[in-house]
């Protein structure tokens, strides 16, 4: 971990954010909070992740939330973060998500809410 509590080697800075997630299954739709971004990611809390059926390698499709409009993509699962681990003492448990498709207007809405995030503008 770097000083300011990122992993390092991270190939893309992290933002703090707390917005809205939704996550569309062909059944089911999931909502959760994030508590950070990044043009690569971002970090889906729940204290409850064993109630969902996501593993590491798991597509979604997720729309984050901007105020009324959302940012698509699609993403997969890259980490699990479990209670009682060394990681969730310090960070909420939940899923570390990679962002693997994202196209051209989607991008531009999603380094917009970053750059805002950055500059303490609020996020809903």
């Amino acid at each position: 971990m770097s000083a300011d509590g990122g992993r390092e080697g991270r190939q893309h800075p992290r933002v703090h954010i707390d917005a809205f997630v939704r996550i569309l299954g062909a059944d089911h739709e999931y909502v959760f909070r994030t508590r950070d971004l990044s043009v690569g990611g971002l970090f889906l809390y729940t204290r409850v992740g064993h109630m969902y059926p996501f593993y590491v390698g798991a597509p979604l499709l997720i729309e984050l939330y901007d105020f009324d409009h959302a940012v698509e993509f699609k993403a997969m699962v890259v980490r699990i973060v479990q209670p009682g681990t060394p990681e969730a003492e310090q960070f909420p448990s939940g899923f570390g998500v990679k962002i693997v498709e994202l196209d051209d207007a989607n991008r531009v809405r999603l380094l917009s809410l970053i750059e805002r995030a950055q500059k303490g503008d609020p996020i809903y």
